[in-house]
């Protein structure tokens, strides 16, 4: 079996990257706010921003998630990566104990 170690701890670079932007879209998401007024002062225009508003807080939610699990993953590739190459070294010094 071969693993690319360097590949490895590219890909949780970009589960890192990915999670940043994941963190800064919440972020700029949570500030923009819909005022409770913009669709009229009438029933089914307040259902709506109700509705809005939900879906608004969802989304912050789920991209707050996905930062976490992103962080998760690159924080899970690295170690992967450093078990393999520690497995290779010790390994190797196994070897070269025996030769």
């Amino acid at each position: 079996m071969q693993v690319d170690v360097t590949e490895m701890r590219s890909g949780a670079n970009r589960s890192y990257n990915a999670a940043t932007l994941a963190m800064e879209g919440a972020d700029q998401l949570s500030r923009a706010s819909i005022g409770t007024s913009i669709f009229g002062d009438f029933p089914p225009a307040e259902s709506f921003h109700g509705a809005l508003a939900e879906a608004h807080s969802n989304h912050i939610q789920r991209l707050r998630e996905h930062e976490t699990h992103l962080g998760v993953l690159g924080d899970k590739g690295h170690k992967t990566a450093s078990v393999f190459v520690e497995m290779e070294e010790r390994n190797a010094e196994a070897l070269r104990s025996v030769l």
